[in-house]
């Protein structure tokens, strides 16, 4: 095995992922992109460290990364705080299904119902196994149709099952769950079951304003990821003004996460005071937006989305059957690859009876600079891949061009002092080049 080979292969394909990411549009709607200055953290001796900033006794004290834990009490938290009008805010989950495992562990002890939705309703597919594998009882909730629960069944159910906990979740939603509606419905069958929304892909949209907090709409705590709506780094919170749920959460993260990835915190600071500081409300109309309007434009060009009915969509998704042009899903996200424009596939969309399908996602392509206005175009480029009516080196070549031209919105002034302060800190990092290797000349 010849390692420096290997390695030199890990080191070109790292260059590779990074140029095509700068010459593609991605359109995925579980993922985003964070900015370089929030990226910094990850380059920093914060990526090494761990941090207790709660039960730090003798035993478990690291000093370390006491610099760093700062960023993480005195920017991330506080930040958090402030946007989601929380009282008590945890950052130890490393991930939105981390975070699942996390609230479920906490809120609902062996033994004890817990409902969820149910996927064919858009609920995550991990949920009902992940409660099941924590030895809970787990009842799905569905609906009348693809994009509402039915809050009379639900609140029969609480009823008859008197669940610990109601846990919300949507992962396939193209209209934000009606969060209060969801709460009266539990609260009409019990006053003892506790709320949880986990709001993992709409994150961004009610961090920016747009959709209603989920604590002012009567859950007892909400969460998720900080990768999809949200510009952030892979990571995830917690976010409750019940002090006896953030007893319950931070009892059991105690024992159930010991590194949380301290640069991540960091990370995850930046990116909020970023999306502060370069209006996130702004950012959060624009995601849906930019949606509304690719729906609208993919459907004139006779590719039509679901739910035309409606609009298309409330948030940042689209699903798009593309068998009626003739041209199976899979086919057609081969096809967008080749022209540089990334999408998923997938079986499980909520009405489309198992067909795989094309989920389509604006978040990522709002942050990296495009908005509603940049939706025709975008369509016409997809159109186009998906018929084969131009080459996909063509199309390509007018995506890259497009990716490049735009400035993302979540980004300071380029003669910001924090860009300053981060070059400088890089130069701590790297020196004037890489440092020569060990024994080289």
């Amino acid at each position: 095995m010849d390692v420096t080979q290997l390695l030199d292969g890990a080191l070109r394909d790292l260059a590779v992922q990074q140029d095509r990411a700068q010459r593609t549009i991605t359109l995925i709607p579980s993922e985003n992109s964070s900015s370089a200055l929030a990226r910094v953290a990850y380059l920093t001796d914060a990526a090494n460290r761990y941090f207790f900033a709660d039960g730090d006794d003798g035993a478990r004290r690291f000093p370390a990364g006491r610099a760093a834990g700062h960023v993480e009490t005195h920017l991330a938290v506080p930040l958090l705080r402030h946007l989601t009008g929380a009282a008590h805010v945890n950052v130890r989950p490393l991930s939105g299904l981390h975070a699942m495992t996390l609230l479920l562990s906490a809120l609902a002890s062996p033994g004890s119902t817990v409902i969820t939705v149910d996927p064919r309703q858009g609920g995550h597919y991990a949920t009902a196994a992940l409660a099941k594998r924590l030895g809970l009882r787990c009842l799905q909730i569905g609906g009348p149709d693809p994009y509402h629960l039915d809050l009379e069944a639900l609140t029969e159910m609480v009823i008859r099952h008197q669940p610990a906990l109601v846990y919300l979740d949507i992962s396939h939603g193209l209209f934000p769950l009606n969060i209060a509606a969801a709460c009266a419905a539990v609260r009409a069958g019990s006053s003892a079951a506790r709320v949880h929304a986990d709001v993992s892909h709409t994150m961004g949209l009610v961090l920016g304003g747009l959709l209603p907090n989920p604590l002012a709409e009567g859950a007892h705590s909400f969460g998720g990821s900080t990768h999809k709506t949200f510009p952030g780094p892979p990571k995830a919170f917690l976010a409750t003004n019940d002090a006896g749920v953030a007893t319950a959460v931070g009892a059991a993260q105690y024992d159930m996460i010991s590194s949380h990835h301290l640069a991540g915190v960091c990370s995850l600071g930046i990116a909020l005071a970023e999306f502060i500081l370069t209006d996130g409300p702004g950012y959060a109309r624009t995601v849906v937006a930019a949606a509304q309007a690719l729906g609208a434009a993919l459907a004139a060009a006779g590719l039509p989305p679901q739910a035309a009915e409606l609009g298309y969509t409330g948030c940042h998704q689209l699903w798009l059957d593309t068998t009626p042009a003739g041209i199976d899903a899979p086919t057609a996200a081969a096809q967008l690859d080749d022209a540089g424009i990334r999408v998923n596939v997938l079986d499980d969309l909520p009405g489309l009876a198992g067909k795989p399908a094309l989920r389509l996602g604006t978040a990522e392509t709002v942050t990296v600079g495009l908005d509603a206005a940049d939706m025709p175009y975008l369509a016409a480029l997809m159109t186009a891949a998906i018929r084969s009516t131009r080459t996909a080196t063509a199309i390509a070549a007018d995506v890259a061009a497009l990716r490049q031209a735009r400035t993302s919105v979540h980004q300071l002034a380029p003669d910001a002092s924090s860009y300053r302060r981060a070059a400088d800190l890089v130069a701590t990092i790297f020196g004037p080049s890489l440092p020569a290797p060990a024994g080289a000349r």
